[in-house]
């Protein structure tokens, strides 16, 4: 008997493995198609997606449905990209619970708090997003849930991972220098430390390098020199300017980074000057030259200078304050939200916060008149911008600036994976491309609010409907 099992089993070692059955075709039928690659839109059209692929977009008239394929009626309904933030900042669970912070450490957060979290990226049609940087709790937290969305375990948008790389505040101010901290990787002031922190980035599996502002000058070009040579992507701040070893505005534009994750981040350079128009102009032609895209994060300066004049968050949109996760709830009053206090307004510059978001907003404007490629990113969840929902609150801000409908489309969908993924495809519309997308019940090139009415979402070609990941979303957040 032991023979005969003996045999069995090696017989069943020698055989292939038997193939996961194929996912059933997915059709979303008569749909009016946004490619977002060109101003073009495409009415009365079926789209057939298998195995996280668009197959084919024919004439509705003219589509053939497969055999068991899960059909969704899109008539008088609107396909476009999935959603891009391309600047968030999530707090994992496990981070929360080993915060520093002891209110945040004491919450009761949920076993599926990390699933709702996602889902509220979703639900909103947020399809990808990238996060900026954490502690090594949270980055080591947020790269699992990468793999776990990757392999289709996890409901979720694509993740982007940074490795932020900075140092320390007295390696870059003149009167600490002499008594700044050592160098380490953790935290580099000389160039061989900032080169080795992004080769142990490289090798920890994450996705891109966030250089922060508190790198000197050899450090900060060591930092996107070695991060261009092991094929990272940067966005970050950039550094600080006025000390015997900072950078200085031609240096950072000699030595650019893929992109600059504010507008808000260009001021500081802007400050050399008075910023008076032709100022502004001088400062967009930099950017324009050097390669650079921005992040504009409009928004969030909306909301910094919303709690600045009247002292409160910013209030939520009807209807999306339910996906407000319980972390931020926390970090959204007082005494955790800096903000509100009153060292915060008591700070050098802070009279100017009014005026930084109108120079942001006229910035990005000449910035998108030079053809500068614009993301859209939220900082979320800084107070008053809930994840997922505050992506169609940043696509209005461009919109009023000057951006068309279509535009703002591409900004937050084809331009973040363009940034993000450049050896992959772009997200467009088209058969071959990934199926990362977003039904809307109404049309967004007739009025860019129309972006929240999310009916659903195709995530790596799988179909979840607004009232499903309502479903999910409440599992999870119990």
């Amino acid at each position: 008997m032991r023979l005969l099992l003996s045999v069995l089993a090696a017989l069943a070692g020698a055989l292939p493995a038997l193939a996961a059955p194929a996912a059933a075709p997915l059709v979303i039928a008569d749909v009016t198609v946004i490619p977002v690659d060109t101003d073009e839109v495409l009415p009365g059209r079926t789209v057939l997606i298998r195995d996280g692929r668009i197959v084919r977009i024919d004439p509705a008239k003219e589509a053939r449905i497969p055999k068991g394929a899960t059909v969704v009626d899109g008539r008088g309904k609107f396909l476009v990209p999935g959603f891009f933030d391309a600047h968030v900042h999530i707090t994992a669970r496990a981070a929360a619970k080993a915060s520093r912070d002891p209110a945040t450490a004491a919450l009761d957060l949920p076993p599926g708090y990390d699933q709702a979290v996602m889902l509220s990226f979703l639900r909103a049609g947020v399809t990808s997003v990238a996060n900026l940087g954490g502690g090594p709790v949270g980055d080591g937290e947020l790269l699992r849930l990468r793999e776990e969305i990757a392999a289709g375990r996890t409901a979720g948008p694509r993740l982007y991972i940074a490795k932020r790389i900075n140092g320390p505040l007295a390696g870059v101010t003149e009167k600490d220098l002499a008594t700044a901290p050592a160098s380490t990787i953790d935290a580099p002031t000389i160039a061989a430390d900032g080169a080795a922190a992004v080769q142990a980035a490289k090798a920890k599996g994450y996705d891109f390098i966030k250089p922060y502002q508190f790198l000197n000058r050899q450090t900060y070009a060591a930092v996107v020199e070695e991060a261009g040579r092991q094929g990272f992507v940067t966005t970050g701040h950039l550094p600080e300017l006025g000390c015997s070893v900072c950078a200085d505005r031609a240096f950072v534009f000699a030595h650019p980074m893929s992109n600059v994750a504010h507008a808000e981040e260009l001021q500081r350079y802007g400050r050399e000057t008075d910023l008076a128009p032709a100022d502004i102009d001088a400062l967009a032609d930099l950017v324009k030259r050097s390669g650079m895209g921005v992040t504009p994060t409009l928004i969030t300066m909306k909301a910094i200078q919303h709690m600045q004049v009247e002292r409160e968050v910013m209030p939520v949109a009807p209807g999306w304050s339910r996906y407000l996760d319980p972390v931020s709830r926390l970090q959204w009053t007082a005494p955790a939200n800096r903000y509100l206090g009153q060292p915060f307004r008591d700070r050098d510059g802070a009279h100017l916060f009014s005026a930084s978001y109108d120079f942001a907003r006229v910035l990005t404007r000449q910035l998108w008149k030079r053809g500068v490629p614009l993301t859209v990113g939220t900082d979320a969840s800084l107070p008053g911008l809930v994840y997922g929902h505050s992506v169609h609150q940043e696509m209005i801000e461009l919109h009023e600036i000057g951006l068309s409908p279509v535009e703002v489309l591409r900004a937050a969908s084809l331009n973040g994976r363009r940034l993000f993924d450049p050896k992959g495809d772009d997200g467009a519309i088209r058969p071959g491309r990934r199926a990362d997308l977003v039904l809307l019940g109404a049309d967004p090139l007739a009025d860019v609010r129309n972006v929240e009415t999310v009916e659903g979402v195709v995530a790596a070609g799988l179909w979840r409907s607004a009232a499903e990941l309502d479903r999910l979303y409440e599992e999870a957040a119990r």
